[in-house]
């Protein structure tokens, strides 16, 4: 790696020097692999200076440039430098060429001691983000080939002179996440962010993507968080680019603005967990529900959901099978035989999509045998009668029902036959009979 040094005035004799330069043209002095050895008589009227492959730790460009004072063009391609010691601001340098070289930073303290300079050539070290760099006379640099680090603040890049820096339109970013993408595109995308972003949330960019169909355009996607923020509603003056919204631990319980606002047309993974919803059903027929690719509802206050409705949804959601994940864990679910049946079928449809399929449990109720355990293991039985014990009540009901009516009215004649019997009368019921 190289280090910038701004030291003016070393010790000259200790360095190694030996041949391995040859002038090009009268005025341009080639070296390659070593510096030239101060036994060798080359004219000191050079104007170009070209050092190629140099293996050496320290090159003292003080020193060349007072041997060679008329020198205009500094070029330095490749090698092995750890650090370059700056001349004194009397140089004549126009040209500065340091090019894969391994610089890691560089400023004004270093580039002051050029005052007519040019023109500055960068390309292909280290650089993760510029430094101020002020130089009248300046005209053209070149900066492509860096290491730039997208992930840091890039108000740096804003600040460049389109003009000046020849090759801005090449420049990308190093590694993730927005590796080989363009420095200037996400530079703007992340400027956006910044002037977009409500003042209670915080707002990243986690990815860029390239549009369908156009290898050019790049779309952002702006992660948006505004958890725990004591939220009642859901927020509207979102980045209009927003894609992923956490919105865990307000109090949110109506769901309208899915279904109506246009930012959320396009938002791709919503977190509602532990909040205090309590239906979807608003939700029905949104163009939110078949576009999303992760809804969490975890921790809410769902008893039910339109079944018949979520299940179609989920059938036209584009991101289906493999990219949608639905999250309904941790609500109070009714558990009875008019809902739960259905709704047990659904998660069954959906097992692989509903990622906390076990957490989907009954709501507590005291003595309920279901209470707080998973929906998907419930059995038919434990919440719904079956047709053939409902038979057999009511067969029972009906056996005790006449059987009464046998036993009253074996009373009935008991009593009038005792009633015959001691009086010599008919009962009343007999006198009045034709």
């Amino acid at each position: 790696m190289l280090a910038i040094f701004w030291i003016f005035f070393v010790d000259v004799s200790s360095f190694p020097y030996t041949t391995g330069c040859s002038l090009t043209t009268p005025q341009h002095l080639t070296c390659v692999n070593f510096l030239p050895s101060p036994e060798q008589d080359f004219p000191p009227n050079l104007t170009t200076l070209e050092l190629k492959d140099i293996q050496q730790d320290d090159l003292d460009l003080h020193y060349m440039l007072t041997k060679y004072p008329e020198v205009e063009n500094v070029s330095i391609y490749d090698g092995n430098i750890s650090r370059i010691m700056s001349p004194t601001r009397d140089n004549k340098v126009k040209v500065l060429q340091l090019v894969r070289v391994g610089v890691e930073n560089i400023g004004n303290k270093f580039l002051r001691n050029f005052p007519e300079l040019e023109s500055l050539n960068l390309q292909g070290n280290h650089l993760q983000r510029l430094g101020d760099i002020s130089v009248p006379k300046l005209k053209s640099l070149f900066l492509a080939g860096n290491r730039w680090n997208c992930s840091l603040d890039l108000a740096w890049v804003s600040q460049l002179n389109q003009s000046v820096v020849k090759d801005l339109k090449n420049l990308t970013c190093f590694g993730v996440p927005y590796a080989k993408r363009n420095l200037l595109t996400i530079a703007g995308f992340t400027e956006d962010l910044k002037k977009q972003c409500p003042s209670y949330c915080s707002c990243t960019l986690p990815k860029v993507y390239e549009k369908w169909g156009s290898h050019e355009r790049l779309e952002p996607v702006f992660e948006v968080n505004c958890s725990y923020r004591s939220l009642t509603q859901l927020p509207l003056n979102l980045p209009p680019k927003s894609r992923i919204i956490r919105l865990e631990g307000n109090e949110i319980e109506d769901l309208k603005p899915l279904k109506h606002d246009p930012v959320y047309k396009k938002v791709f993974d919503l977190y509602l967990d532990n909040n205090k919803v309590r239906s979807i059903e608003e939700l029905e027929g949104s163009y939110f529900l078949k576009h999303f690719r992760v809804f969490s509802l975890s921790g809410n206050r769902l008893t039910e959901v339109p079944t018949y409705a979520l299940d179609n949804a989920l059938e036209q959601n584009n991101h289906m099978p493999n990219a949608l994940s639905l999250f309904l864990g941790g609500n109070p679910w009714r558990c009875d035989c008019v809902f739960t049946p259905v709704f047990q079928e659904m998660l069954q449809k959906f097992a692989p999509q509903i990622q906390d399929l076990r957490e989907v449990k009954c709501s507590y109720v005291e003595g309920d045998e279901n209470s707080l355990l998973p929906i998907i293991e419930l059995s038919r039985s434990s919440v719904c009668r079956s047709p053939t014990e409902y038979s057999v009540q009511a067969l029972d009901l009906l056996n005790g029902v006449l059987a009464s009516l046998i036993l009253l009215i074996l009373g009935k004649l008991a009593y009038d036959y005792y009633y015959f019997k001691k009086t010599g009368r008919l009962p009343w019921i007999v006198t009045k009979m034709p």
